[in-house]
């Protein structure tokens, strides 16, 4: 197997929220292999950064050696930068073939100064670089004018592209005012602009690393043959989704997480997975037909409680579970996540109590079915939905059936049953914490019943 191989030039973060060693996990993510040369050792952690070991540059370059010499480097990503003598290092040792992502750290997120010589860092680096990836705050250093809107971001992705002959700039939004977060990239050769916006991700502190993340993913593409446009817009999804899963440790700013987005997935294949199984096997059962109400029944499935953000989390089945007229049951394949069920909204309710809760059904309601769970040992409560105080506001019925059950237990049982209102069916809901259990659970009755 191969991969192409990216190089990132940067700081060591103790704190492991930026610098190369995250810049290496995003190559990692984007299926590239990433090497590293390390540019400086910092003493830092969410509150900001309190020492700063420069390497010298002769160390620097003989990384920069060793890695280039045996590996063919598709692209490289600069970030920490420290002294005029590795900016020169970098530059010598960097082949003019190899496209080279910066993103000047001018500033850590606390104000900490990261580039000691910046006018030489302007006649040094940016001549060299392919693209440039400044907020707005260093857009406005490097070129001279205030970026505060899109216009000063406009301008000054062409100001930094004509004056250093840099093909690509793309200034960030993140630090400009408005409702949406807009980057502007600029396509010196073709004089074009092109824009890419998110809504911001309010009362979220935990940005650190954010132009490491973006910076190295568009590195990433370019080492894979994309476009520039391509890359940009794949490295602006991964940011976005690296945001939203901000990590709150720490007792400052905490570090964005590149790495969830890709664990959710392959949370959510599992699930599938888990689910199909759960289809194959109940329609095979002989008398698993007993157990489906009259207004049927659905399958809801999360992935690791810790991970769930909302409904778009947790899987059910697209159409329910059926009983055809000859009593063969059928499954509504496909598996489909964010579909706003009584039985997801009602997992995600429990959730909130108890996080072992990651499956659950509705299944139809019996004196015999309430005594078996019994017996097998889960706890059961009873809910009288005539209790319910606005059981006319759509959505809201079940979180209301789980506050109260907290509210009157202390806990969420793992049944709960109700035995119907005008207009509503009797039912039976059963959580578990896997399909296994909930298979098993299911079985005993459906033969006993």
């Amino acid at each position: 197997m191969r991969k192409p191989v990216a190089l990132s030039i940067a700081g060591f973060d103790s704190g492991n929220g930026a610098g190369v060693e995250t810049d290496i996990k995003v190559y990692e993510i984007m299926g590239v292999h990433g090497v590293g040369v390390t540019t400086a050792i910092t003493s830092q952690n969410t509150l900001g950064i309190s020492h700063i070991f420069p390497i010298p540059s002769e160390i620097v370059k003989r990384q920069l050696e060793a890695l280039i010499s045996d590996f063919e480097i598709k692209s490289a990503k600069l970030g920490m930068i420290y002294t005029k003598e590795q900016f020169y290092a970098v530059v010598e040792s960097l082949s003019d073939k190899i496209p080279l992502v910066t993103d000047p750290v001018i500033y850590a997120k606390e104000g900490t100064p990261l580039i000691k010589d910046i006018e030489d860092y302007k006649k040094v680096i940016l001549p060299r670089t392919t693209v440039l990836t400044p907020n707005a705050l260093e857009a406005s250093i490097l070129s001279g004018i205030k970026v505060m809107g899109i216009n000063d971001a406009e301008k000054a992705c062409k100001e930094l592209s004509k004056q250093y002959n840099i093909p690509y700039v793309i200034v960030k939004g993140g630090h400009m005012e408005g409702e949406y977060s807009i980057d502007v990239l600029y396509d010196g050769e073709k004089d074009q602009y092109f824009k890419i916006g998110y809504k911001r991700i309010v009362n979220n502190k935990n940005t650190h690393g954010t132009g490491s993340v973006f910076a190295t993913a568009i590195s990433a593409g370019l080492a894979k043959g994309k476009d520039i446009v391509s890359s940009f817009r794949t490295a602006r999804e991964l940011l976005q989704k690296a945001i939203y899963y901000g990590l709150d440790i720490g007792k400052g700013i905490g570090p964005v997480d590149p790495i969830t987005p890709t664990l959710v997935k392959y949370m959510k294949f599992e699930v599938i997975e888990e689910m199909h199984k759960f289809a194959y096997e109940v329609e095979q059962w002989k008398n698993f037909y007993k157990l489906i109400p009259e207004v049927q029944s659905n399958l809801a499935h999360s992935i690791d409680p810790d991970f769930v953000t909302g409904l778009e989390d947790i899987a059910v089945f697209r159409d329910r579970i059926v009983r055809n007229w000859d009593n063969k049951v059928k499954v509504g394949l496909p598996v489909v996540f964010g579909k706003p069920t009584h039985t997801a909204r009602l997992l995600l309710s429990i959730m909130k109590f108890n996080k072992d809760a990651r499956v659950l059904i509705n299944i139809r309601f019996t004196d015999e079915a309430v005594r078996l769970l019994k017996e097998i040992g889960y706890e059961v409560v009873e809910v009288n939905r005539e209790l319910e105080p606005n059981p006319q506001i759509e959505g809201k019925s079940m979180e209301w059936m789980v506050n109260y059950v907290y509210m009157t237990y202390g806990d969420v049982p793992n049944v709960i049953f109700d035995r119907g209102v005008k207009g509503k069916e009797a039912m039976i809901r059963l959580w578990t914490s896997s399909v296994e259990e909930i298979l098993s659970a299911l079985k005993y009755l459906s033969d006993r019943i």
